[in-house]
């Protein structure tokens, strides 16, 4: 019950907020800041491709460093949080990167900045194709599957003691609640952005409620059948 109310309230805060901006007409057209905007971007993920190459390195370094006693125990937590960090800013980095090439195709802006996006975007793939093998120097000792099997997730999971479950069910319950309060949120400021600016938004709102409805099911559903 918690949870729901907190919902509604970031919800409503949103809606207050946009709706006073938008009686004080308040417009915004992001097509008229869409260089600084690509470029803010760019600067993000080269920030985070540079954090994740450093991460990378440390890793490997203390893979590769022998500990004995209580300092085994605590390199292998720093490693396992490192390994952690390396995968959010990569998918970070993936997200802006798509993100960025999206906005440089649809605001028609120069042609570097889709090269510059598309070279990040691919620099972003191939660091997060080596979380797999970054996975293998922290769980040595699991023969962990191919990210390329089928059932990747569910065989990965098998694989989890019950501690590390009752972590990743924390995490994905925490990460389904707030997807469910940015979607809604998503849908007010666009409906709002659309009713101000007269660019109609409403095919954005569709896929987002469709989103939204197909997370809501699948989230249901899973645990009506357990």
């Amino acid at each position: 019950m918690k949870k729901v109310w907190i919902q509604l309230v970031i919800s409503g805060a949103v809606g207050f907020i946009a709706a006073i901006l938008l009686l004080n007409y308040f417009t915004f057209d992001f097509s008229n800041y869409a260089d600084t905007i690509v470029i803010s971007i760019l600067v993000m993920i080269f920030i985070l491709l540079g954090l994740s190459v450093f991460l990378y390195r440390q890793i490997k370094k203390l893979n590769h460093t022998q500990f004995t006693g209580d300092e085994e125990d605590e390199a292998d937590v720093l490693m396992y949080k490192k390994f952690m960090d390396y995968s959010f800013f990569v998918q970070m980095s993936n997200t802006l990167s798509v993100l960025a090439l999206c906005i440089t195709v649809i605001t028609s802006q120069k042609l570097v900045f889709t090269i510059i996006s598309v070279v990040t975007l691919i620099l972003s793939y191939i660091l997060a194709a080596l979380i797999t093998s970054l996975m293998q120097l922290v769980y040595p000792e699991r023969n962990l599957p191919s990210i390329s099997e089928p059932n990747y997730s569910e065989k990965l999971l098998d694989m989890s003691d019950e501690g590390e479950k009752h972590v990743m069910l924390i995490g994905l319950y925490k990460a389904y609640q707030l997807l469910s309060v940015a979607l809604i949120s998503g849908i007010v400021l666009s409906t709002l952005y659309s009713l101000s600016t007269g660019n109609s938004q409403l095919f954005s709102i569709i896929i987002m409620s469709i989103v939204l409805l197909l997370v809501n099911g699948k989230y249901c559903f899973a645990v009506r059948n357990k």
